[in-house]
C-alpha cells in the first residue's frame, strides 16, 4: 500500500504509542477487510497488521480514557499512524473534534470469528502513561498466579468446568492480562503445549456444568472479555 509492505503477525507482546485517527460516514455499510459490515457506531478499529479479529486496548494518552474494541479491519495506510477507530471509538475517546489522537495500542488476544464489538464505553485511567515493561518471570513462576478472592460458585474449588481466557507465547503477557482481572474471581495461569509451542493459558473459575460456566462467561463484558471459551478440566 503506498510503495510499503504490511505483514500481518500475530503479537501477544504488542504494546506501542503512536497516532491514532477515525473513520466513520463515508464507509459506514461497506465491508470491512474480514468480510464484516462497517458499523461507524459500533466499538471497532482497524490496523495495518495485527490479526482480524482480535481485541485491543485503545487509551488515549491526552486525557487518559480506554476503550477496548473489536479489530475487524485493515489501515490507515497514511503518514504513519497507528489505528484508526470508529467514529464511537473515537467519541469515546474524545478525539472526535480534533480528528487525531496521541494513542497507546494494547493486543488482548484474538476475537471469535463470529462475535460482536465490546459495548460503547470508556473507562477513565489515573494515569494515561503508558507503563512500565513487566519483569521477565520463570516458566514456573508465571505458570502460578495467586487467585483473587472475589465472586466465584460454592463448588469453585471441584468444578469441572471453567473459562479460558487466553493463550500467550510469553508468560510476562499471561500474567499482565492475569491481573487485569483482579476483582473478576478466580483467576489462574498454567503452562502447556501448542501447535506453536510453549504456551501460558488464562483460566477463570470453576463450575459444575456447562450451563453454569456460559453464565459466568457474560459477566465477564463487564471487564472486557467477550471471547471466553469453555473447557472442561482434567
Amino acid at each position: 500500500m503506498a510503495g510499503r509492505t504490511y505483514r500481518p503477525t500475530r503479537d501477544d507482546r504488542y504494546d506501542e504509542t503512536g497516532i491514532a485517527s477515525w473513520y466513520g460516514p463515508t464507509f459506514h455499510g461497506r465491508p470491512t477487510a474480514n468480510g464484516e459490515t462497517f458499523d461507524q457506531h459500533a466499538m471497532t478499529a482497524a490496523h495495518t497488521t495485527l490479526p482480524i479479529p482480535s481485541i485491543v486496548e485503545v487509551t488515549n494518552l491526552e486525557n487518559g480514557r480506554s476503550v477496548i474494541v473489536r479489530l475487524n479491519d485493515r489501515g490507515p495506510f497514511v503518514d504513519n499512524r497507528l489505528i484508526d477507530l470508529s467514529r464511537a471509538a473515537a467519541t469515546e475517546l474524545d478525539f472526535i473534534g480534533a480528528g487525531l489522537a496521541h494513542v497507546r495500542v494494547r493486543y488482548l488476544g484474538p476475537a471469535h470469528e463470529a462475535g460482536t464489538p465490546p459495548d460503547r464505553v470508556y473507562q477513565a485511567n489515573a494515569d494515561p502513561a503508558p507503563a512500565p515493561a513487566a519483569p521477565r518471570l520463570a516458566a514456573a513462576e508465571a505458570a502460578t498466579i495467586e487467585p483473587t478472592p472475589a465472586w466465584q460458585p460454592a463448588s469453585a474449588s471441584t468444578g469441572r468446568f471453567s473459562l479460558q481466557l487466553g493463550a500467550f507465547s510469553d508468560p510476562d503477557n499471561a500474567q499482565t492480562f492475569a491481573r487485569r482481572l483482579n476483582g473478576a474471581g478466580d483467576v489462574w495461569v498454567e503452562s502447556g503445549r501448542s501447535d506453536r509451542g510453549q504456551v501460558w493459558r488464562v483460566f477463570f473459575g470453576r463450575w459444575p456444568d456447562r450451563s453454569a460456566a456460559q453464565t459466568a462467561r457474560g459477566s465477564l463484558a463487564d471487564w472486557g472479555i467477550y471471547d471466553a471459551r469453555i473447557v472442561a478440566l482434567d
